[in-house]
Parts: structure tokens; C-alpha cells; sequence
């Protein structure tokens, strides 16, 4: 019988530097392969431990248990989308934050151009 979990390579980003994780060194390994054939299941990294199912639910379900204690105070339906927001929002803010930045400088290179341009 197979096992039910087969064994996979180590995720190389819990021992990635700095400047590996800034520029995505670690996946070179990985894109190495997926040049040279397609990737299978056998090719794919672990997932990280602050990444698994089990480490996300725990943490959302302390969220959750405290939405539902402040839901019965105020004598409402808890909201699971809250608990959601309270879990997970800080971190999509911040690359919410990071992406707008990142688009709005095409927009603001624009600007400087037009404005050099005016006083010429």
C-alpha cells in the first residue's frame, strides 16, 4: 500500500536569507525544473508550518470563538466574515497598501513627465 502521505522536499524558504526571500532565490531550484519538463506533485515543495490548514483554522477559530462571545453580549448573529477581517485583514492590507503603491507609480512617473515637459 502507498503511503498516505508521500514524502515531499523541504520548503527551502524556512532557510532562505534575507535577500533570497526578497528576490526569490529559493524558487530557482524549482523554476529549473519547470523549464526543463513539466512539474509534478513530486517536484512541489512542503507547505510551511505556519501555512498549514490545520496552524490557519486554529487561529481562525480563536477569532471566531470571539465573535460569537461578542455577538451574544450585543444580542446579535455572530458574523463569520468579521472574524475573517479580524484573522487575515492586517496582512491583506498591508499588500493591499503595497500593490496600489506599486500601481500608482506608473501614474505619478506620468505626472513628473508632464510636468518637466510644461516647463520646457
Amino acid at each position: 500500500m502507498p503511503p498516505l502521505y508521500p514524502k515531499v522536499k523541504p520548503n527551502p524558504l524556512q532557510k532562505a536569507n534575507l535577500c533570497s526571500r526578497l528576490f526569490f532565490w529559493w524558487l530557482n531550484p524549482l523554476f529549473k525544473i519547470g523549464h526543463k519538463w513539466k512539474l509534478e506533485e513530486d517536484d512541489m515543495y512542503s507547505v510551511l508550518p505556519e501555512d498549514r490548514s490545520q496552524c490557519l483554522g486554529e487561529e481562525l477559530q480563536g477569532y471566531w470563538d470571539q465573535e460569537v462571545l461578542r455577538a451574544q453580549e450585543d444580542a446579535r448573529e455572530p458574523s463569520l466574515m468579521k472574524a475573517i477581517v479580524k484573522c487575515y485583514g492586517k496582512s491583506y492590507l498591508v499588500w493591499g497598501m503595497l500593490t496600489c503603491l506599486e500601481e500608482a507609480e506608473e501614474w505619478l512617473l506620468m505626472a513628473k513627465i508632464l510636468w518637466a515637459e510644461s516647463y520646457h
